[in-house]
C-alpha cells in the first residue's frame, strides 16, 4: 500500500526573520513541538512548532522577501525542506525555479 505524499503550503505570517536567518515556525508532514524538541521549554510554548532553518543572509543582497514570497507560490514545505537537506537552500530554490534578481549596474 503506497502512501500519498502530503503537500503542504508555505504560510507568509508564519516566516520570521532576524537580519540574518529566515525561518518558519509551521506544522508541515514530519513538523515537531517545542516540547518534544526541549521538554523543559516554557509552558507557553507547548504545542507550537519548531522553528525550521529556511535559509542565511550573510552578505550583500538580502532578498528574503523574494523568497517567501516565492515559497508561498511554488513550493510545499516538505519539498523545500526534503531539498535543502540535500543541497544548500540557493541550489535548492533553483531546483524549484527561483532566479535571483541581478545586481544593477551603477
Amino acid at each position: 500500500m503506497r502512501r500519498e505524499k502530503i503537500m503542504t503550503r508555505f504560510d507568509k505570517e508564519k516566516f520570521s526573520w532576524d537580519g540574518m536567518y529566515l525561518m518558519y515556525q509551521g506544522e508541515f508532514e514530519g513538523s515537531r513541538t517545542m516540547e518534544q524538541v526541549s521538554p523543559n521549554c516554557h509552558p507557553s510554548w507547548h504545542g507550537m512548532p519548531e522553528r525550521t532553518f529556511i535559509a542565511r543572509f550573510k552578505y550583500g543582497s538580502k532578498p528574503w522577501k523574494s523568497w517567501v514570497n516565492f515559497l508561498c507560490k511554488k513550493v510545499s514545505v516538505e519539498d523545500y525542506i526534503e531539498m535543502s537537506q540535500e543541497t544548500s537552500p540557493m541550489q535548492a530554490m533553483e531546483y524549484f525555479g527561483f532566479k535571483p534578481r541581478k545586481k544593477r549596474a551603477a
